[in-house]
C-alpha cells in the first residue's frame, strides 16, 4: 500500500528500505543515524502529501488533507511549533503521517478517525521499533535480518470464520495494526514506546425533532461534499465517482452536481443484466454524466494472480473477493485526469442499516462477521480474545461495533487496495456527520427512516430514481419497508433453488456456472494446507470451515485468504 515507513533498530543496519516496499511513483527516505524514515507514495495530490524537514523537524503527510486551517506545508510546521503534537487532533481528511523531532529525539506517527491508511508497528525493547503502511514489508524484513515472529492463531480463525480480523490483530503476534485516531510515540534516545489515543467513538444520545435532525444532516453532508469535491478543482482536474444502483454513491454524486460541480465521470461495475448496472446507467444518461461500465459477466478476474492482485495489497486482512471487483476495475482505468475517486462508503451504515438495539453479542456471536454465518459455533471457542471482545461491545452497542470493527476493519479496509492507484474518499466519512448520526435516537434509523426523509425534503430527485434493494423508487415508507423484504426473500429463494438471481457479483451463481473458480480455490487449499507452520488442529479446522458452505461460499474465500496470507508473511 502507498504510505510511510520507519525503523529504529538497536543492532541491525539497513541501507535502504526500498526493496521491502511496493514500488510507487515517489520514493524518499532519510537517514536518522543508523536508521531510516520515509515514504513510498503515488504521484497525486502533490500539494497535500509531502515529506519536508525544517529546523531539525521532519513532517510527512500522506493522503487527503481537508483541514480548514492547516492547508499547506507552512501551516503544518507553524502548528507544530505553536502547539506541539496536539495539533494533529485538528486535522481532517483521509491520512496518515509522522513527525520526527530531532531535538526531542522522538517520532510521532498519526492517523485519522477511520484509520483509513493502515499503519503496522512492532516494538521490542531489545530490538527496537518499526512501522510501515505495509505489513508484508515488516515480515519480509524480519525474515532477512532474523527477527523471530510467530503465527497469531486468533487472527487465522477470525479470518477463516468471520472474513476479517478483529481489533488491532494481524497474522503475527509481534505486529499490531494501528488503531484509528492514535498517535504512536517512540523516544529513540531512550528506546521507549507509547500509544496515545486522541479520540474514541461513543454514543451520547440526543433527542431532537426529526425535522431538526434532517436540517443538521443536510448541512453537514453538503459541507462535506463541498470540501471533498473542491479538492479536484484545486488540482485542476475532473471529477471521478463510483455510481451504482444503491443509494450512497448515487446520493454523493447527485448532491455534488446539485451544488454546482461539473465535468463528472461515473464508473460502474457488475453483471450486465443486474439492476446495479441498469439503474446506474439510467442515472448517468438522465444526468448527462460521462459514464463507464465494466461488465463482470465472465468472472475470471476473481482467480487471476490472487496473491499479487488481492492478498499482497491488503496483507490478507479481508476476504480477497470482497474488494477484487473494485480494485481490478480501478487498476485498469485511465486515472490521468483525476485527483480523487469519490464513493459513498458508510452512507447506509451511519443511517441505520446496521443499527440493532439491545443486540446480544454472546448469543449471536456467529452472525457478527462478513461471512454472514458460522455453521460450527464451537470453532469460535478457538479465538482466545473473543470472550473479552464480545463483553466489551455488549457494554457498548452494535453501532459502535459496526464503526470500529465491521466498517474500519472490513468494509473500509477493502477500499485501501485502491490507494495504490488513486485516493478514494466518501462525504459520509466526515467525523462530525458520523458522531451526530450515532447520537440520534434508534427510532430515526429504523428502516433508514431518516435517510429517506432527508433526501425527500432536500434532494427529492435522488428518491425519484429506483433503488436496487427494492427495485422501485424509495419515495414512500411502504415501498422502503416491504420492498427490501420482497427482494431479500425472492433472491434468497432463487439462491436456494440454484436459480439465477439479481446481483452485481452473484458469487453463488458464478461458482456453479464456472467450475474454474472452485477448482482454483481447491488447488490453493490443497497446496497451502501443507504449510508446516500449521499444526494438525489448525489444519483440520481450516479444512472443516472450507467445506462448511455458508452464504455465497464466503467461507471458501475466507479460508483461501487466510492460507495465502500465511504464505505471504511466513514463507521463507
Amino acid at each position: 500500500m502507498a504510505g510511510i515507513f520507519g525503523f529504529f533498530l538497536k543492532k541491525n543496519k539497513i541501507e535502504t528500505f526500498e526493496p521491502y516496499l511496493t514500488t510507487n511513483n515517489v520514493f524518499e527516505e532519510l537517514k536518522i543515524g543508523r536508521n531510516l524514515i520515509g515514504r513510498s507514495v503515488i504521484n497525486k495530490l502533490q500539494k497535500d502529501r509531502f515529506l519536508e524537514t525544517r529546523n531539525e523537524v521532519t513532517i510527512c503527510f500522506e493522503g487527503v488533507n481537508l483541514s480548514e486551517e492547516i492547508k499547506d506545508t507552512h501551516d503544518f510546521f507553524k502548528a507544530y511549533r505553536k502547539g506541539g503534537i496536539k495539533f494533529i487532533t485538528t486535522l481532517k481528511g483521509s491520512f496518515s503521517g509522522f513527525i520526527l523531532d530531532r531535538r526531542k529525539e522522538k517520532i510521532y506517527i498519526f492517523n485519522d478517525h477511520l484509520g483509513s491508511r493502515n499503519i503496522f508497528y512492532f516494538f521490542n525493547p531489545e530490538i527496537g521499533f518499526i512501522f510501515s503502511s505495509e505489513m508484508k514489508s515488516i515480515t519480509k524484513l524480519f525474515k532477512d535480518i532474523k527477527i523471530p515472529f510467530t503465527l497469531n492463531r486468533d487472527a487465522v480463525y477470525m479470518m477463516a470464520l468471520y472474513g476479517f480480523i478483529l481489533e488491532n490483530n494481524t497474522y503475527a503476534n509481534e505486529i499490531k495494526k494501528m488503531d484509528y485516531s492514535t498517535i504512536l510515540i517512540y523516544d529513540f534516545s531512550n528506546n521507549e514506546f507509547k500509544i496515545h489515543k486522541t479520540f474514541q467513538y461513543s454514543i451520547s444520545k440526543i433527542n431532537p425533532k426529526i425535522q431538526e435532525a434532517i436540517s443538521t444532516i443536510n448541512f453537514l453532508f453538503e459541507k462535506s461534499v463541498k470540501n471533498i469535491w473542491s479538492k479536484d478543482l484545486e488540482y485542476g482536474n475532473k471529477h471521478l465517482s463510483f455510481l451504482s444502483g444503491g443509494m450512497d454513491a448515487k446520493t454523493n454524486v447527485l448532491v455534488a452536481k446539485k451544488l454546482g460541480f461539473k465535468n463528472i465521470t461515473t464508473l460502474t461495475f457488475g453483471q450486465s443484466n443486474s439492476t446495479d448496472i441498469k439503474y446506474a446507467n439510467k442515472v448517468a444518461i438522465q444526468e448527462k454524466f460521462d459514464h463507464f461500465q465494466r461488465f463482470l459477466d465472465y468472472p475470471k478476474y476473481l482467480i487471476e494472480d490472487i496473491m499479487e492482485n488481492y492478498i499482497e495489497p491488503l496483507d490478507g486482512l479481508i476476504m480477497f473477493h470482497s474488494s477484487a471487483h473494485a480494485s481490478s476495475t480501478i487498476k485498469n482505468f485511465n486515472l490521468k485526469n483525476f485527483s480523487l475517486l469519490h464513493n459513498g462508503q458508510l452512507g447506509d451504515s451511519i443511517f441505520g442499516s446496521f443499527t440493532k438495539p439491545n443486540f446480544n453479542f454472546l448469543e449471536y456471536r456467529k452472525h457478527i462477521g462478513y461471512t454472514g454465518n458460522i455453521l460450527d459455533d464451537s470453532l469460535l471457542n478457538k479465538i482466545q480474545i473473543l470472550p473479552e471482545f464480545l463483553k466489551k461491545y455488549q457494554d457498548l452497542s452494535f453501532d459502535i461495533f459496526n464503526i470500529e470493527q465491521r466498517q474500519i476493519n472490513a468494509t473500509l479496509n477493502g477500499d485501501k487496495a485502491l490507494n495504490f492507484f488513486i485516493d478514494n474518499i466518501s462525504p459520509f466519512s466526515d467525523l462530525e456527520l458520523i458522531t451526530y448520526c450515532l447520537s440520534l435516537p434508534d427510532s430515526f434509523k429504523k428502516n433508514q427512516l431518516l435517510y429517506f426523509k432527508w433526501l425527500s425534503k432536500h434532494h427529492k430527485n435522488i428518491v425519484n430514481y429506483p433503488w436496487e434493494k427494492i427495485q422501485m423508487k424509495p419515495n414512500n415508507s411502504f415501498k422502503i419497508n416491504y420492498g427490501k423484504l420482497y427482494k431479500k426473500y425472492f433472491n434468497g429463494a432463487k439462491k436456494y433453488f440454484n436459480l439465477k438471481y439479481d446481483s452485481m457479483n452473484p458469487y453463488s451463481q458464478w461458482i456453479q456456472d464456472y467450475p474454474f473458480i472452485l477448482n482454483t480455490l481447491d488447488k490453493v487449499i490443497e497446496d497451502e494446507i501443507k504449510n508446516p507452520i500449521l499444526d494438525k488442529e489448525l489444519k483440520d479446522d481450516l479444512i472443516k470451515i472450507y467445506h462448511n458452505n455458508v452464504f455465497e461460499y464466503r467461507n471458501k474465500f475466507a479460508v483461501t485468504t487466510a492460507l495465502l496470507a500465511i504464505k505471504l508473511h511466513f514463507k521463507s
